[in-house]
């Protein structure tokens, strides 16, 4: 149901109703078009020359539920509580400053689109209390730290995408993975490597692992330049997470992509018969899980790079 939800709201984004349309220059001295049905308004051609958002009769503003403006503001607007119904805000493009946001006035928000606006900062979503939120777009700005304890709230969060953002490091990896509803993270990144602020512990990944299976939980984290190796204990601490909660995280994971280039991990012996033994454990068709396809280490000869479950991976 979720992912129906959500593609609804995408297709929202995507296509303007055109009953009880009405297109004008709706605010003077600037390029700008609005086009403005019952329940949305898109600005159209604006080409960064507004600081704010045009405002309607408090009856039109409280009937908006969807807001358009690509490309299309300087500033955070301040006039965004006069639309304090609005369920889908798609700001994309735009020159804004996380410092200056204010999102506490739209509570019903379920999507939300901040894609290249330039912020390189992830907002304090904790002020918010965005509890409905279902998408997040972050992408193509210039965040250099996923900090996931800001993050913590949104336990409706079905979708995150931080994708082609110079990212350093995630600090508070494990209240991501922890969100109730989170089916797909895209960390694809701008940056030759990622690293995680601070390990995840074996009792967190156990605490995550009766998290997931109390929901039957999957999703998928998409990723080129952290391996799955780096958020996981050493392998030679594994026997502290109890072999059922191994089976949850690596089942849970089975759809996630870890390709890494600069950041691929060496072979260990040692650690490559414990990581295949753990994985053999897991379901039926492991071995056609992208889990399975793209985490690799790097062999001796520092070329080669060889899928780190696969038996046949020895040296």
């Amino acid at each position: 149901m979720c992912k129906v939800r959500q593609l609804l709201i995408f297709l929202s984004c995507l296509f303007t109703s055109t009953n009880s349309t009405n297109v004008s220059s709706c605010i003077s001295n600037t390029p700008c078009k609005c086009l403005l049905t019952e329940d949305s308004f898109t600005l159209l051609n604006c080409s960064y020359s507004l600081p704010d958002l045009p405002i309607f009769n408090s009856n039109t503003s409280l009937n908006i539920t969807k807001i358009i403006a690509r490309h299309a503001l300087i500033r955070w607007p301040l006039h965004l509580c006069s639309y304090s119904n609005i369920e889908i805000l798609d700001l994309s493009g735009s020159y804004l400053d996380a410092q200056y946001m204010d999102l506490s006035c739209v509570s019903q928000l379920l999507f939300l689109n901040l894609s290249n606006t330039q912020i390189r900062k992830i907002p304090n979503f904790r002020r918010y209390g965005l509890k409905n939120l279902q998408t997040l777009d972050l992408s193509n700005n210039q965040i250099e730290v996923l900090d996931g304890s800001l993050l913590r709230s949104l336990n409706n969060l079905v979708t995150l995408n931080v994708e082609n953002n110079p990212l350093k490091y995630i600090d508070y990896f494990d209240y991501i993975l922890g969100l109730s509803s989170l089916e797909s993270i895209n960390l694809m990144s701008s940056s030759s490597t990622l690293t995680t602020k601070k390990q995840l512990s074996a009792i967190q990944w156990t605490n995550l692992a009766h998290k997931w299976n109390s929901s039957n939980k999957y999703f998928s984290i998409r990723t080129n330049t952290f391996s799955l190796q780096s958020i996981f204990p050493n392998p030679d601490q594994f026997q502290m997470i109890p072999l059922d909660s191994m089976k949850i995280i690596f089942q849970t994971l089975s759809n996630s992509t870890f390709t890494t280039l600069f950041s691929t991990p060496p072979c260990n012996c040692v650690h490559l018969r414990n990581y295949q033994r753990v994985f053999s454990f897991t379901y039926y068709n492991k071995n056609l899980s992208p889990l399975y396809q793209t985490t690799t280490c790097i062999l001796p000869n520092g070329i080669i790079h060889a899928r780190l479950f696969d038996y046949r991976t020895f040296f």
